[in-house]
């Protein structure tokens, strides 16, 4: 049973890399995608106030990914302030 596991999941793998073989080389890209997941009520408070923002903002607009960078990197300028609020909701191994 493990090995029809394995043997699957290295035919998945041939066919990711035979796409790769054989395409020309693409400039470095500025935009990535990453899957992470995130807490179901905090994507809905996100599409709130960014759809609140985008509202009160109205006639400039923006894009929901410029929104979202804008505010990772506030967060990355006040990494101080994440840091404070990290240690104060993390719990230590030793209390888990």
């Amino acid at each position: 049973m493990a090995n029809e596991k394995n043997e699957r999941i290295e035919k998945l793998k041939q066919r990711f890399t035979q796409h790769a073989v054989g395409r020309p080389q693409t400039a470095k890209k500025t935009r990535g995608r990453d899957s992470f997941y995130l807490d179901t009520a905090l994507t809905q408070r996100i599409g709130d106030v960014y759809k609140s923002l985008s509202h009160e903002l109205y006639p400039k607009t923006f894009s929901k990914s410029l929104f979202l960078e804008t505010l990772l990197e506030y967060g990355l300028e006040n990494i101080t302030e994440i840091k404070k609020l990290l240690l104060a909701s993390s719990v230590s191994e030793d209390e888990s």
